[in-house]
């Protein structure tokens, strides 16, 4: 089962070999039998028959408010029933519930009620809070943000509850984490988080969210999120079939937060063959629904009321985008098409950078690219002002919508640069492209300065920087020697962090490459061991830079390369010989995880609490 929109919420059927994976899953689950159900047997079904007609025939639309229809069909109130109940395992486990029994397990009395420490054998007592303790401004949502249980539309026993209030993962919503946005260090969004989730925790129809958001909470603390995955996406096919609610704010959170889930699966567990064929299925049939709902609601700018969930989606498409160089699934644009310029909406004139400014302009790089460094220029100034003192006339929704915007820029301008520079212009496009490559990994880095690690996240502009770099000679970058240097600079930050995987031969972001590549420079301006890491900190600061982010990242980088009378590391050995191979897809997973959930591995999935 997975979100298909485009046809009023029907499940879309999987193809031959997602079908024969689910049979053959299926068979090594239970013996199968081709007879006929005896007469004894049809009986016991007869006299506890599904409740499939009643729940149906009841949607929240036309038969008054969700309370009443939970009180009236017995699901009102926490309490935990004592039947068991089978859960659907997922495409990483041995098996996975044919669609039928899903829908058997959605219809039940049962389904409002379930919680995954009951379907894992696990005890209240072994369901203990979690947390990461790595991560600055985390805390626990406490009971009283969200209001009693009895309210919400769907019914929470006592174990379902703690895992809802203990939410702790991250989700891309921002589900039960104050600081919704990496630009907030300060935590002045953590309020209109709140009240956004609130909301949608609070809704009539919010039964998908709150179930979406206890499968990521349930991720988080590794437990199975199956049976809640599987509520989640009956609750959301059900309301795409209802035009009233089918593009719903609430609906389409919900939707994102399923895909931040499956988006994290494609790093799980080395998968293969059709379990990894089904994966990517069911990841694009999510994105494709998510895709569908925006533009039937008219793109993100009609999303304009809802400003947290806006940002959201707008922050998690270009995401998406820079860890695949794929077209994002949604932008933000005006009525004419157009990107909202960071300069004009804030009134700053070029004159004001001008010291930074002069080195690009050296270099007779590309007008609309040198626009593209004008904007993020003045969208830099205010960036460091906001970290230092919390003052920004743009404030942390909109320098989050900023951010994620500049970074579309840069992916466009790099897409068509490539194809006009396919015309002949190859070499000549080539010094452009790797400072627009550069830029990019600088707005990754600035735009979370509590990122201590982004993974495979950069690998591919990390290895189409390379490429670029190899490209232009050296003495093409003589009229200003900084830029090289911080371009060096960026481009080593972003394969730092892909240094313990293997690496595909498709894919060879080494940072011996840049490490080679800084001495080289440093060699043809005369810098030395006995040169300091403040002088090249000073350096650097004549480029674009924030000293509260890059200085100890920079400082860091360098010490290992042997910069600065530091000690020379081989950095080749710094790759792990059990890494993960650096796929597209593995780095879209790989990259959720680490922005959205904790483990420090793919194979997250348990049946019981850490």
């Amino acid at each position: 089962m997975f979100i298909d929109s485009s046809n009023g919420g029907v499940n879309a059927k999987p193809d031959k070999t997602v079908r024969s994976f689910v049979m053959k899953s299926a068979r090594n689950r239970r013996t199968w039998s081709t007879r006929p159900k005896g007469s004894k047997q049809k009986a016991s079904s007869d006299k506890n028959p599904r409740r499939k007609s009643s729940i149906r025939n009841h949607s929240i639309s036309s038969q008054g408010s969700a309370p009443e229809k939970l009180l009236r069909l017995g699901y009102h109130g926490p309490k935990l029933l004592d039947q068991p109940v089978a859960s659907p395992n997922s495409i990483n486990s041995d098996s996975i519930l044919s669609y039928d029994d899903a829908e058997y397990l959605w219809d039940s009395p049962m389904a409002c009620s379930v919680s995954p420490c009951t379907e894992s054998g696990a005890t209240e007592d072994s369901f203990s809070p979690w947390q990461d303790a790595h991560l600055p401004y985390q805390s626990t949502l406490k009971r009283p943000l969200l209001g009693s249980f009895d309210c919400l539309v769907v019914g929470l026993d006592a174990k379902a509850g703690r895992l809802f209030h203990q939410s702790n993962s991250r989700v891309v919503i921002g589900a039960a984490v104050p600081r919704l946005f990496p630009v907030d260090p300060h935590q002045l969004s953590e309020e209109l988080g709140m009240d956004w989730i609130r909301t949608c925790v609070q809704s009539p129809i919010g039964a998908p969210f709150i179930y979406a958001i206890l499968t990521s909470s349930a991720r988080a603390a590794q437990l199975s999120p199956e049976a809640y995955k599987w509520r989640a996406l009956s609750a959301v096919n059900r309301l795409l079939s209802d035009p009233g609610n089918s593009t719903n704010d609430t609906t389409i959170a919900a939707v994102l937060i399923l895909l931040a889930n499956e988006e994290a699966d494609l790093a799980g567990c080395k998968r293969q063959g059709d379990e990894r064929n089904c994966s990517l299925m069911i990841n694009e049939a999510h994105c494709n629904g998510l895709r569908t709902m925006i533009q039937q609601r008219g793109g993100l700018a009609a999303l304009g009321g809802n400003k947290v969930l806006q940002v959201c989606l707008l922050m998690h498409s270009i995401a998406q985008t820079i860890t695949t160089f794929k077209q994002p699934y949604a932008v933000l644009v005006d009525a004419q098409g157009q990107v909202e310029d960071y300069a004009v909406a804030y009134n700053h004139s070029p004159s004001a950078f001008a010291h930074i400014l002069r080195h690009f302009y050296e270099l007779n790089i590309n007008r609309s690219l040198l626009e593209i460094i004008f904007e993020i220029t003045a969208f830099v100034a205010d960036l460091t002002e906001w970290y230092s003192d919390r003052t920004s006339l743009a404030g942390p929704l909109n320098l989050q919508k900023h951010a994620s915007l500049l970074m579309y820029r840069l992916f466009t301008w790099h897409q068509s640069s490539g194809r006009s520079a396919v015309d002949g212009s190859a070499n000549t496009a080539a010094l452009d492209q790797g400072i627009c490559l550069a830029l990019l990994i600088f707005m990754v880095h600035a735009t979370e300065p509590n990122v201590s690690s982004f993974g495979p996240r950069l690998s591919m502009t990390v290895t189409r920087l390379r490429q670029s770099l190899l490209k232009v000679p050296l003495f093409a970058w003589s009229k200003s020697p900084d830029v090289l240097l911080w371009v060096l600079t960026m481009g080593g930050l972003g394969a730092k962090s892909l240094s313990k995987y293997n690496i595909t031969p498709k894919h060879e972001p080494d940072i011996s490459f840049f490490q080679e590549h800084i001495r080289l420079a440093c060699a043809d301006e005369h810098l030395d061991h006995h040169t300091s890491v403040d002088q090249l900190l000073d350096r650097m600061r004549t480029c674009l830079w924030i000293s509260s982010v890059f200085d100890e990242r920079a400082r860091s980088l360098w010490e290992s390369m042997g910069l600065c009378g530091s000690l020379v590391v081989d950095l080749k050995d710094l790759r792990s010989s059990d890494g993960e191979q650096v796929d597209v897809e593995y780095a879209l997973g790989r990259s959720t995880t680490l922005r959205f959930f904790t483990t420090n591995n793919g194979c997250i999935r348990r049946d019981s609490p850490i």
